[in-house]
This record gives structure tokens, sequence and C-alpha cells, in this order.
């Protein structure tokens, strides 16, 4: 019965560990929340005028 639950915690252990090292690992050379080069530039609102 020993060896089960060695076999479970050594699974538990290496899935908490790939998941770990999967969100660990990031492409540092691609920009995450840049806007596209060709996308249309977001509307602005026009300011009323101040009177």
């Amino acid at each position: 019965m020993a060896i089960r639950s060695l076999i479970v915690g050594i699974l538990f252990i290496g899935v908490f560990v790939a998941i770990v090292l999967s969100i660990a690992w990031i492409d540092k050379s691609q920009p995450i929340h840049e806007p596209a080069p060709l996308a249309p530039a977001p509307e602005r609102p026009i300011p009323t005028p101040m009177q």
C-alpha cells in the first residue's frame, strides 16, 4: 500500500512542477500587449467646446 501512495505523490509533484514551469516559461522576445502595426487607431471622443 505504501508503493501506491508513493506513486500518487510523485505524480502529483510532477504535475505541479509541470504547471509551474509552463506558467513561468514565457517567450520574452514577443511583446505581450502591443497593438498590431496596421491596426486602425482607436477613436477618441471629440471634446465638446467649452462655453
